[in-house]
């Protein structure tokens, strides 16, 4: 087996329960990749020249990730591809006050991520889903205003402080995730104004939280493919506060040509607020892309090209880490052989031999 990162989709519930975040979520949208790809020493590398090397990097570390949690569901999705996750996506967003903000479930008695990156400080980690606000405080009709100035920093810090406790210091932080959509608490607002604050809110966060001390934290800035084309730079915080340009980039969006069709994923290309517009905007601003949510959408059908024209692209550009919306939620499809053979077949052709592999050595 190879040995990979694994993505652990834990939901917008503080449960142990896989979540199941894609309901409310629409589905992401694509785009082309553009022509030629950055070395990594050209990326801004910023935050991790103190990090392990077997940990999703602020470069090209291309760490496959999986949605799961550690147990029996991981161990039959690395059956299936072969692989052996070490990076594990979990979802501690939806929260209803600060609260429950700062203390994220997954840190709870009782749920297995602590001792699961405990087990290998150095080699498992997690990647973690967090809202920049709760949800009580989205009531406030000023929160962004408040947020870029600084207001909620305490908070911050208390949130790294509770994560650094329990062993997950070393997290990939996405932090605000998918602002361009609706869905999530704390989305960007409707003004040009609105969604300056929004990026100064972000700096705030993770300024906040990168002064606690033991924070190695890598701030992965997510937005969703295909919905609300604001233009990036408008709520972009910055370089030094973001290590990752994200982006959530489902088998889904407007008037695509039929599964099968070669003409499918030419048209996910095309897309505005897709693959290759986010990818270039990553590197003009010399950071490594990530796709933090991808997989085959079940109303669209079980997509083998789409798997293999992601691989194809994550292997030939600059990735930090990718990662299989795994949650059995019954929108996206597992990665089972017997629900989603051809996406199947193509994950283990493209991102277990190829660009695991590749990774690997």
């Amino acid at each position: 087996m190879v040995v990979v990162g694994l993505l652990i989709g834990a939901g917008a519930v503080a449960s142990s329960t896989v979540l199941a975040r894609r309901d409310a979520a629409g589905p992401a949208r694509p785009s082309t990749v553009a022509g030629t790809t950055m070395p990594v020493s050209a990326l801004g590398n910023t935050a991790s020249s103190d990090r392990p090397l077997a940990l999703v990097q602020a470069g090209d570390s291309k760490t496959a990730c999986v949605a799961g949690t550690p147990g029996p569901g991981l161990r039959q999705v690395e059956s299936t591809t072969g692989l052996t996750y070490n990076c594990i996506e979990t979802f501690t967003n939806k929260d209803r006050t600060w609260g429950d903000w700062v203390k994220p479930w997954i840190i709870s008695a009782g749920e297995p991520f602590v001792a699961w990156v405990a087990a290998d400080p150095t080699g498992h980690q997690l990647i973690d889903t967090q809202d920049l606000i709760p949800a009580k405080e989205a009531t406030n009709p000023r929160w962004l205003a408040e947020c870029a100035v600084g207001d909620f920093n305490t908070h911050a810090k208390q949130f790294a402080r509770n994560m650094i406790a329990a062993g997950f210091g070393y997290s990939v932080i996405r932090l605000g995730i998918e602002m361009n959509g609706t869905w999530e608490t704390g989305s960007l607002g409707d003004t040009k104004t609105e969604w300056q604050q929004w990026g100064k809110c972000f700096a705030q966060e993770v300024t906040a939280m990168r002064s606690v001390p033991s924070a190695h934290f890598l701030f992965d800035w997510n937005v969703n493919a295909r919905y609300r084309d604001i233009p990036l730079a408008d709520y972009y915080p910055g370089n030094a506060y973001v290590d990752i340009v994200g982006i959530s980039f489902y088998d889904e969006g407007s008037r695509l040509p039929p599964v099968g069709s070669p003409a499918r994923w030419r048209a996910l290309e095309s897309e505005p607020m897709g693959l290759h517009e986010v990818y270039a905007f990553a590197a003009e601003h010399r950071k490594p892309l990530s796709i933090p949510e991808w997989g085959t959408v079940v109303r669209q059908g079980d997509d083998g090209n789409y798997v293999a024209n992601v691989g194809d692209f994550v292997a030939s550009h600059d990735v930090a880490y990718q990662s299989w919306f795994n949650a059995g939620n019954g929108n996206v499809y597992p990665l089972s052989p017997t629900a989603a053979p051809n996406s199947v077949a193509a994950y283990i052709r493209t991102i277990s031999r190829r660009v695991a592999g590749s990774a690997a050595r």
